[in-house]
């Protein structure tokens, strides 16, 4: 109660003072709070804090008394020599982890308030200049199998491959596939569809055995045959049974990504040439004897071995 007594005295006194700036709302020992630092202090605070601050004048001035005490502790940090602190290195770990996160903020104030470029005409000139990287679409092909199943070091392949070049042969001569599917294929992911593989196939797909997909894209046209075709799994026989032709998608299609592209290419010139601004400039002054002698140390450590004579 003594301290809420000289809390509510001081606080008496500072109200006439506070008027006079309009952004402070709390100042002692020389140390000031604005408005809109309190605001957000306040918002961090839990619905309880926040619900007794509003209604009880007692429990407010502790809680002021909390955020301005940890205020002044941290002007401490201010007044200390890093010359007399007993662990330097935590010091200046500190300083520096500070000026980083100090250093990022500014950046990313910078870049939140980059105005953008109307980016249009630029983003149809790249669709006409690239179109490949952005509006081709590769040909995709669906197919249907027959697997006879042979694992490597589980099986003969070689005894296997008549039975494959029969089965061949017997699709070829006209056969119906599924039939032949339904009774010899092996493979467990089409076995109950007749064969029939439910993904779109293109070359260099990421997650599909290549021999595979070149299996697929050997056959000249829907219907045909592929030749035996051997994969980690075994003998394949494919059937082609739709192809999709490789097509430019409209600017409509891609004007996104594009759009996305040249911005962050516009993003990254521009921190580029924030950094720039910062660079070292004409007045720069060096103490080379301290510096050399900061460096030296390290270029001992890194020199090589003297070897002894005749080695």
């Amino acid at each position: 109660m003594k301290l809420i007594r000289i809390l509510l005295c001081v606080t008496t006194l500072l109200t006439a003072n506070l008027a006079a700036a309009q952004d402070i709302v709390l100042e002692d020992d020389g140390v000031t709070m604005t408005r809109q630092e309190l605001e957000f202090i306040v918002s961090l605070w839990s619905p309880d804090m926040q619900r007794a601050a509003a209604l009880d004048e007692g429990d407010r001035l502790e809680l002021i008394n909390m955020v301005l005490a940890s205020k002044k502790i941290a002007r401490e940090f201010e007044r200390m020599d890093p010359a007399t602190v007993k662990d330097p290195d935590a010091y200046w770990r500190h300083v520096l982890a500070v000026r980083d996160m100090n250093r990022k903020f500014v950046v990313e104030q910078y870049m939140k308030d980059l105005e953008m470029p109307d980016l249009e005409a630029l983003a149809k000139e790249r669709y006409t200049t690239q179109k490949n990287k952005y509006a081709w679409v590769a040909e995709q092909r669906k197919a249907s199998q027959i697997l006879l199943l042979c694992l490597p070091g589980r099986c003969d392949r070689d005894a296997l491959r008549p039975k494959a070049a029969q089965l061949l042969e017997r699709l070829r001569a006209g056969e119906d596939f599924e039939q032949l599917a339904a009774e010899f294929n092996q493979d467990p992911g089409t076995r109950n569809t007749n064969g029939r593989m439910d993904r779109w196939l293109t070359l260099g797909m990421v997650g599909m055995d290549a021999h595979q997909v070149g299996g697929v894209f050997s056959v000249e046209k829907v219907g045909g045959y592929s030749e035996v075709t051997d994969t980690p799994y075994g003998l394949h026989i494919f059937r082609l049974d739709e192809i999709k032709e490789g097509h430019y998608r409209p600017y409509e299609e891609v004007r996104e990504v594009i759009i996305a592209d040249l911005a962050k290419e516009y993003r990254d010139l521009a921190a580029k040439e924030f950094d720039a601004r910062f660079m070292l400039t004409d007045e720069l002054k060096i103490d080379k004897t301290a510096v050399e002698e900061i460096l030296e140390p390290y270029a001992e450590a890194l020199a090589p071995p003297v070897l002894p004579e005749g080695q």
